[in-house]
């Protein structure tokens, strides 16, 4: 379930074709960073990357092209919805082309070769091309004409022998509209053999922004006792001065927990708070409140507590909104460390040094890494300003990536493996 190489073109400050690539280098060196894949071609995959560059050369407009992508296939566009891509607009022969997008996924023993072109009216082109061995195979073809006439060509690696579902298969073509990509209408269709690359793009990569909360903390931790054990753990090896978390859990009080919210805003909430919904405020002294309903359609109210110990040897609770803003960010990312034993994902995560100190940034990446070390299929991607994670004795060479931007605004990348630098140096 690994992200292997992302390509972008023609959008943001993109204007070429700007490629990272999460394939390893023949390089020895951290061999624990390095997972073999077993699809395709069979390459090495890297587990960490980093991402420098100045403010406003591209870190966060990639990250932001990997959101738009994502989203385009999971939630799909309405009948008549202009796509809402960005071109790059410092050149006027960049504004009138098409944005175009292109993934390379090892995902359950296939490797994926996926990407699509759009534009504000419609998708261009969009292609599938499959590897289960080390021979290439085509799932479909797809071209938008100028009239908005979509043509789908399948090969017989997704169509079958089946004469039904070859039928069934340019029945979902056929529907498909301008402004819609193929593979969203297959899975809205139920096509079977899509399922698992859409599941990639639903489930497994997980983009984290500067301000975003990775999980709902007061929900899990009420309810998982080694997760909480493990935050506590991070938190005291970390020296924030945390001993212990909490998690306060009582039932919604409207009159009291939503007392400085006007009426109607209170009823709209409680109404639209259903099963698995979850909503969350955070008040002014320091509180951070977590709404959801139980397994018995209880309106719960759920705050997490910090505990610290005193000079008597007595905990003491705190809110969690008064400790620092890094003790803060830090335990809003840390479920990332918690699964990456566990779970597989590819976490993208924009500022992960965002109001850290340095040592808490290098203790986290190196936290993920001995976590992962027992082959656990994980990637963290992630972009910062701390040069304190610049180090060979933490990553390797081909974990770093630069951003640098012209003159005229178009924003490059590249990695440091293409420097020859010696191992010793600092």
């Amino acid at each position: 379930m690994m992200l292997l190489q992302f390509a972008v073109e023609n959008y943001a400050c993109f204007a070429d074709e700007v490629l990272f690539s999460m394939v390893a280098s023949a390089s020895t060196e951290h061999s624990c960073h390095v997972i073999q894949s077993q699809a395709g071609r069979k390459p090495r995959i890297l587990r960490l990357a980093a991402l420098y560059g100045a403010n406003a050369h591209g870190k966060t407009k990639l990250i932001e092209a990997l959101r738009f992508a994502q989203s385009l296939v999971v939630f799909g566009t309405k009948s008549g919805q202009r796509i809402r891509t960005e071109p790059f607009r410092l050149d006027r022969q960049w504004c009138q082309k098409p944005s175009r997008f292109d993934f390379l996924i090892d995902h359950q023993g296939v490797e994926y070769s996926y990407g699509f072109s759009v534009d504000g009216e419609r998708v261009h082109e969009e292609w599938l091309f499959v590897r289960k061995t080390a021979r290439e195979s085509r799932y479909f073809e797809r071209v938008t004409t100028a009239d908005d006439k979509v043509t789908v060509e399948m090969g017989p690696s997704l169509t079958g022998s089946d004469k039904e579902h070859r039928q069934f298969l340019k029945f979902v073509a056929q529907g498909t509209r301008p402004n819609q990509l193929f593979l969203t209408e297959a899975i809205d269709r139920n096509v079977e053999a899509l399922k698992p690359l859409f599941g990639w793009f639903r489930s497994v990569l997980t983009i984290v922004s500067a301000e975003a909360v990775v999980q709902p903390l007061a929900v899990r931790m009420n309810q998982e006792q080694d997760f909480v054990a493990f935050m506590a753990e991070f938190l005291r090896n970390a020296g924030t001065g945390i001993d212990g978390l909490a998690v306060e859990v009582e039932p919604l009080d409207a009159d009291r927990h939503f007392s400085d919210m006007p009426l109607e805003l209170r009823e709209n909430i409680e109404t639209g708070i259903g099963k698995g919904t979850i909503f969350s405020v955070h008040r002014p002294e320091g509180q951070s409140l977590t709404f959801y309903r139980n397994d018995q359609g209880e309106l719960i109210a759920a705050s997490l507590k910090t505990l610290h110990t005193g000079k008597d040897g007595v905990q003491i609770t705190f809110d969690f909104g008064e400790e620092s803003s890094g003790t803060q960010r830090v335990i809003e990312i840390l479920p990332i460390l918690a699964d990456a034993a566990s779970d597989e994902r590819v976490y993208v995560v924009d500022e992960l040094d965002r109001k850290l100190h340095p040592q808490l940034s290098r203790l986290f990446v190196s936290t993920f890494v001995n976590r992962c070390k027992d082959a656990q299929r994980t990637q963290l991607i992630f972009t910062t300003h701390d040069t304190h994670l610049m180090d060979l004795e933490l990553l390797r060479r081909d974990e770093f990536w630069f951003f640098e931007k012209d003159q005229f605004g178009v924003s490059s990348l590249y990695s440091m493996n293409a420097f020859k630098i010696r191992p010793d140096l600092k």
